[in-house]
């Protein structure tokens, strides 16, 4: 791709020094054809032969325009004629049979190219015929009564030269209304062109569509070089077929839309090309709109949407978008500032971000793509600030948290857990698979609620305890109530970071997002595999409804509900992921949606710290590699890890906290305990027999039990130790490997599913498989007793996106 943007670019230089700055003209030799010497080939002057512009057109290096010898050429040796505007006397020198005088209005008739300068405070120019005409503009100011103050009605293109140094004016009145010109309708605004029109030179124009809008060319709209200012009663800049910036400096603000094109039965036309220069929109509508592309390869774009803009039949607000492309949108390179009132940028069709620096702060969502969309590189910041959307805050609804529910039937037998469970508000029963009373007879089975009861969603959870199919039958309620879910219909008002309704491909690049609604949603994929992303949510860090992979790059999420959900299946294989403060679970497969929810880590580096489930799979759970941190809860029915199927263990690194939640861990492989006593801030360490350091985690909450991997390991090999001196260097996540630890607290496991040669945690019920269940030993500080993989029948999954 940047080999076919060089060779355009490469292609325009050309022209450029081919074509030398003071193009002599005369009037025996100007005529009404377009220049012999134009170097490059326009979009117009093929017929047609782009047959669509989108992506593939970008990517296969046919789409957009280029500029030729007569849109570069800006100062001339000579005139067809020289027009001195002044009222009631306005001055013809040169071919006066082109050009004519009645009543302050001036009609050029013939082509060639003509220096106008001076002042006409109540009149207006008019360009007619079937030829190119230029006008070289020097000075001149023009405020028009009735009517714009310039009308090129010609059939062919119109090149308008600013003069070095120069200031030009165009006004209309507010009184101005749509009107004909030689059988051509013409629209109410300042500057109008029925054919293409192309601006260029060193010197400045100011646009004021006092009426309704700025500039309307009903064709192509090339805006070369030079100072252009626009200020207009509706829409600033209008071309037809396109609007596209080779390097003018463009202001405009517009009560409706900013700078746009219009056409929309034409897949060839009807698109934004901004190559180089700088534009500064402030409008009350779409800043940047067009119907099949917006394409930006340079140059520096401010754009600021305000949210005034009303539609006058409806009275309701219009669009109020940084840009808004109903076909597809590719960022190749330059610098974008976005402020919108709705989203940042709306994209109908496929996006695609290969390059640049986008700083985009919504109201809604800040990126959002229709179709696919694709981020390989560039810079991308994103800030919303709306209000997080209905079908996304039954997230926090009662019945919608994740954990599992203990297993049913009768609990085994054996001795009953010591001490008194913790206290709960007056009228408030235990449910998510808190322990029983110590007092509750044999058999009786744990609250069954299924609910989180995290301290930190308390206020939501219902008190009374609620029966297991009770509790089944609501969320399948849910599930069924969300599967007319959609995410990419134009009334959906999220405030979501990115937000893809096609499939997600983030390869390269970094993204910055702080986002009130979810930071990264795709509705299809989502592939992860290189770029580097940042995030702070009040809702989910990142979610798919299809399968979600992780391959490569760095995701760092500082606050989240969920940090990374797929309703479908997870895969992740490398990478460095960085889930700092989940409130909800921290990976997560499963939801309404069907099919597999099966989680794999087969590598990358994973630190996760949640308040529910650290790992949640509605599916099974495998591990076969990479690093696996986890510090889980420490009340409720959540665990550090969590699987409606089958848990399997390989190999990898494996080190999951918590405290006093439920506990599952997978069949075999694992060294467990559940009579840890450590504080918040102590270190947890995995120690060998030569005293050497594994592994060692501070926790950042109280922790009572460990899951730590062994494979095929001997549980008698490993010691684990709470706190102690650690003799090594901690990374941020407060991890590190080797080294060794003096002093601390040695910890004996008490049950696990390595080489445990048949043994069950010390106080389990003879009989009982080790990991499957069983009544914690007596004293201990651990919470729910080991839970079975499999058995928890509820999950945050069943939350709405």
């Amino acid at each position: 791709m940047q080999k076919k943007i060089f060779a355009w670019a490469m292609s325009m230089a050309v022209a450029a020094m081919i074509t030398c700055t003071g193009c002599t003209q005369n009037s025996s030799t100007s005529s009404g054809t377009d220049s012999e010497t134009a170097q490059t080939t326009t979009l117009e002057e093929t017929d047609g032969s782009v047959s669509s512009q989108n992506l593939s057109a970008v990517q296969s290096g046919t789409a957009g325009v280029t500029t030729d010898a007569d849109d570069l050429c800006d100062t001339y040796d000579s005139f067809d004629a020289e027009i001195a505007l002044a009222d009631d006397d306005t001055k013809v020198t040169g071919n006066t049979k082109a050009v004519s005088v009645k009543n302050n209005r001036v009609t050029i008739s013939a082509g060639g190219t003509y220096r106008i300068s001076g002042k006409l405070t109540k009149g207006q120019v008019v360009v007619t015929g079937s030829e190119k005409v230029k006008l070289y503009l020097d000075g001149a100011e023009i405020t028009s009564p009735s009517g714009p103050a310039l009308v090129c009605v010609n059939e062919k293109r119109t090149v308008l030269s600013l003069a070095k140094g120069t200031k030009n004016v165009l006004t209309d009145s507010a009184d101005n209304v749509d009107t004909t010109e030689s059988r051509n309708n013409v629209d109410a605004c300042a500057l109008f062109a029925q054919d293409k029109l192309t601006i260029n030179g060193s010197g400045s124009l100011a646009v004021s569509g006092n009426s309704r809008d700025g500039i309307v060319c009903r064709d192509t709209l090339k805006l070369v070089n030079g100072t252009i200012t626009v200020d207009a009663a509706e829409d600033g800049v209008k071309g037809k077929d396109c609007v596209a910036m080779f390097g003018a400096d463009l202001t405009v603000t517009a009560g409706n839309d900013g700078v746009k094109s219009t056409e929309d039965s034409d897949a060839a036309k009807g698109f934004l090309q901004l190559t180089d220069g700088s534009a500064a929109v402030t409008a009350g509508g779409d800043c940047l709109q067009a119907e099949s592309l917006v394409w930006v390869t340079d140059g520096t774009y401010t754009l600021t949407s305000n949210g005034t803009a009303v539609d006058a039949e409806t009275g309701e607000t219009s669009s109020s978008k940084g840009i808004k492309c109903s076909g597809d949108v590719e960022i190749a390179g330059g610098t974008l500032t976005i402020d919108a009132a709705e989203d940042g940028v709306n994209c109908g069709g496929a996006m695609e971000i290969q390059d640049g620096e986008m700083t985009v702060s919504s109201a809604e969502d800040g990126i959002q793509a229709d179709g696919d969309l694709t981020i390989s590189g560039g810079t991308v910041q994103v800030t919303t600030t709306g209000e997080v959307a209905v079908s996304a805050q039954d997230d926090f609804q009662p019945g919608n948290f994740g954990g599992g529910t203990p297993p049913s039937g009768e609990m085994p037998s054996g001795d009953t857990p010591s001490g008194n469970p913790p206290e709960l508000p007056d009228g408030e029963t235990f449910g998510g698979g808190n322990p029983p009373s110590a007092n509750a007879p044999s058999g009786d089975v744990p609250g069954q609620n299924g609910q989180n009861a995290n301290a930190e969603n308390a206020d939501v959870i219902q008190a009374a305890a609620v029966q297991t199919d009770t509790t089944a039958a609501s969320v399948t309620d849910a599930a069924d109530s969300q599967t007319t879910t959609t995410t990419t219909t134009a009334d959906d008002a999220t405030s979501k970071g990115i937000k893809c309704g096609g499939n997600l491909v983030m390869s390269g690049g970094s993204c910055t997002i702080h986002s009130t609604d979810h930071a990264v949603h795709a509705a299809g994929t989502a592939e992860l595999s290189g770029t580097t992303l940042d995030i702070t949510s009040d809702n989910k860090g990142i979610s798919s409804h299809g399968d979600l992979t992780v391959s490569d790059g760095s995701i760092t999420i500082h606050s989240c509900t969920e940090g990374i959900e797929s309703k479908a299946e997870m895969n992740i294989s490398g990478g460095e992921i960085r889930i700092l403060d989940a409130t909800d679970d921290g990976l997560n497969t499963g939801g309404a949606d069907s099919g597999s929810h099966a989680m794999t880590i087969s590598g990358g580096y994973i630190y996760v710290n949640a308040s529910g489930d650290g790992v949640d799979s509605n599916g099974t759970w495998t591990m076969t590699g990479g690093t696996l941190l986890v510090c889980g809860p420490t009340s409720g029915g959540d665990g550090s890890l969590d699987a409606n199927g089958d848990m399997t263990y390989t190999g990898g690194t494996l080190l999951a906290l918590s405290s006093k939640g439920m506990m599952e861990y997978p069949e075999s492989g694992c060294l467990v305990a559940t009579n840890c006593n450590a504080a918040a801030g102590d270190q947890i360490s995995i120690v060998d027999q030569n005293g050497t350091v594994l592994v060692t985690l501070q926790s950042p909450k109280a922790v009572s039990d460990v899951i730590y991997g062994i494979g095929d390991g001997d549980s008698s090999d490993y010691t684990i130790v709470t706190g102690g001196t650690y003799s090594g260097t901690l990374n941020d996540d407060g991890y590190a490997e080797g080294g060794t630890v003096s002093g601390g607290t040695e910890v004996t496991a008490n049950g696990g599913s390595g080489g445990m040669n048949g043994g069950q945690p010390d106080g389990m019920p003879s009989g009982q498989p080790g990991g499957q269940g069983g009544t914690p030993p007596s004293g201990s500080n651990g919470g729910t007793p080991p839970e079975k993989p499999g058995q928890n029948s509820t999950d945050s999954s069943t939350e709405n996106s």
